[in-house]
Formats: C-alpha cells, sequence, structure tokens
C-alpha cells in the first residue's frame, strides 16, 4: 500500500481523518456485525480492514477488486484505520478534488487532555446541549440527555457539534457548570439540560 495523501473531513459532528491509498483489494465481502450493523471487509496483502457498509463504496471496491486501484481509511481513535464509508470521499479523489488536505503526518487526535466538553445544536429547532466527555471527540460518545438522545437517534444530520475545550477531568468539569451556570440552561426551553451539574465541595 502507497499513501496518496490524507484528507479532513467534517463527518457525524467532528473533523475526522482520512487516509487515500494506492493499492489492490484482494477480497471484499459484507456481513452483520454482534450488534446487527451491516459492514464491509476487504483485504489488501494480509492485511484485512472493515468499516460500516456502504452502497457505493462497496460496488466500487467490487467493481475494481484485484486490479491496482485505491481505498480510504479512516484514521479509527481506537485500534487500527478502518475502511471508510463516507462515498464523497472515494469520489472526490477519482475526481481529483479534495475537501481539505492536511500533511500526512498529521495527528488526528492532538488536543491536549483526556476529556472536553462539547455543545450539541438542533439545526432545526437551534436547541442546545451543553456537556463533558472524559474521552476522544470520535469515540462515539453522543450525550447523556435522553430527550437529546432520542430525537438525534430519528436524525444525526439534524444535529451538530463544537467542541468548546480540552483538559483533564477535573478543569472540564468545572467549566461545564461554570458555562451552564451562566447560560442559565436548565431554565431554559433552549436547553436540553436538566442539571447544572453542580457538586458538593467533597465532589460528589
Amino acid at each position: 500500500m502507497k499513501l496518496i495523501k490524507t484528507v479532513k473531513r467534517f463527518v457525524a459532528g467532528s473533523d475526522k481523518y482520512f487516509d487515500i491509498y494506492e493499492c489492490t483489494v484482494d477480497m471484499i465481502e459484507t456481513y452483520k456485525s454482534a450488534t446487527d450493523k451491516q459492514m464491509m471487509k476487504v483485504e489488501v496483502g494480509n492485511i484485512e480492514y472493515n468499516g460500516l457498509h456502504n452502497k457505493w463504496v462497496y460496488e466500487y471496491i467490487c467493481a475494481n477488486e484485484s486490479t491496482p486501484s485505491f481505498i480510504v481509511l479512516w484514521r479509527a481513535p481506537k485500534g487500527k484505520p478502518m475502511l471508510a464509508y463516507v462515498k464523497e470521499i472515494w469520489q472526490d479523489h477519482i475526481k481529483g478534488e479534495y475537501h481539505v488536505e492536511v500533511p500526512s503526518e498529521t495527528e488526528a487526535y492532538s488536543a491536549e487532555g483526556d476529556a472536553f466538553v462539547y455543545m450539541w445544536v438542533n439545526k432545526d429547532t437551534d436547541r442546545k446541549y451543553i456537556g463533558k466527555h472524559r474521552g476522544k471527540p470520535d469515540d462515539g460518545y453522543i450525550c447523556s440527555s435522553e430527550t437529546m438522545l432520542k430525537e438525534y437517534e430519528e436524525c444525526p444530520s439534524r444535529f451538530v457539534r463544537t467542541i468548546l475545550a480540552y483538559g483533564n477531568e477535573e478543569e472540564m468539569i468545572e467549566l461545564e457548570t461554570i458555562f451552564l451556570l451562566q447560560l442559565k440552561a436548565t431554565r431554559s426551553q433552549h436547553y436540553y439540560n436538566m442539571s447544572n451539574n453542580l457538586r458538593t465541595a467533597a465532589g460528589t
């Protein structure tokens, strides 16, 4: 596999990094994951890559199986890279167009700290949710609000997320509380938040 270029694209609420490789796919197949999600799997040499199924991507790889072509891999936050299901990245490469090209040595997760404060915005209603999470921006976590989660699961494309700050968990808990108090979020119909995240002096 030969790395052609690395591109950055805003997907599912955050910037993600994708590496485009010149290679020959030896095998491709679909399967169901343990959670019953439709998946794709390819083999390049003796290395296997998996990813969520996309009909266009699957058909493109099938049409070019066993011939010199390319694949797009997402720099997943955990484990090895995953086969990218965002068909527009594949199509842009075929056309020679790129959303945002970045140096291949770019670190996908260079922000300092093990936690961050984020804000989700419902683009249809402008209703917001502010929260804190310990982990990476791309680890799949959405939020703890049952109301917002229900709406998000019905239509993820209605929501966009902004990372407000990075830091250690204690700092982010305090910053989240400050934001919620200053915005009076729990008393506003424009926020999903139901708690100011206030804790006792003992930190409970």
